[in-house]
């Protein structure tokens, strides 16, 4: 591990180091995310009273968060450029890597869709129910309100442990709600269901978190 990500794990307490993302590009946000932040939100959600709300307390562990639109957080490839800040930060191996990244990426398509959109995953088994699903994104996304509700995505770690949270502005939900793969399986449905399928085979650790609206991601490093 390099010397720079040595000095970026040491356990001294201090206060958060802010930048702002236009909401423009990956590549703009790579530069947001550089190695001299660790937290940083979109220009749209900074006004009087989402600013206030987005400050977070000073941890003495390594930390990494970004804010940011429902529109943006659909529209980017926002995983990937927060993983990529991550591995500047810690070392990630390639598999481990390739894990974050999908886990990442699952939990906060869950987060936009069925949070933040409160989209039916049963739309999506079948073709047509496909493209309903994409026209209804759409048009909610025209909503300003909509478009500009918050995600909020959270790594912290330590030397053995990378836990990544990822929490919507929706309603959330109680996992005991949903269907048993099973149940899945016989009525015939593909998607119900595989976001958190998908979490438990990435993750090391996982668990749901303010009713469902905040997905805790665990990693052991």
């Amino acid at each position: 591990m390099s010397s720079a990500v040595q000095s970026y794990n040491m356990a001294t307490v201090e206060a958060p180091r802010l930048s702002c993302w236009d909401g423009a590009s990956e590549d703009s946000l790579a530069r947001a995310l550089s190695m001299a932040v660790t937290e940083c939100m979109e220009v749209a959600l900074i006004d009087g009273n989402q600013y206030s709300r987005l400050l977070f307390r000073p941890r003495a562990n390594g930390c990494l968060r970004l804010a940011l639109t429902t529109r943006s957080a659909y529209r980017h490839q926002v995983a990937r450029v927060f993983v990529g800040a991550l591995a500047l930060r810690i070392d990630l191996s390639g598999d481990l890597r390739d894990r974050v990244h999908t886990a990442i990426q699952e939990a906060m398509m869950n987060s936009v869709l069925h949070g933040n959109l409160a989209i039916d995953s049963g739309l999506r088994d079948s073709l047509d129910g496909l493209e309903t699903s994409h026209q209804t994104i759409e048009r909610l996304l025209t909503s300003p309100q909509i478009a500009r509700s918050m995600i909020r995505v959270e790594a912290i770690w330590n030397a053995s442990m990378l836990y990544v949270l990822v929490r919507d502005s929706g309603a959330g939900f109680d996992r005991t709600d949903l269907p048993l793969p099973d149940e899945v399986r016989a009525a015939g449905h593909i998607a119900r269901g595989r976001g958190l399928a998908i979490l438990e085979a990435f993750c090391d650790r996982l668990a749901l978190l303010h009713g469902g609206t905040t997905i805790k991601l665990g990693f052991r490093l």
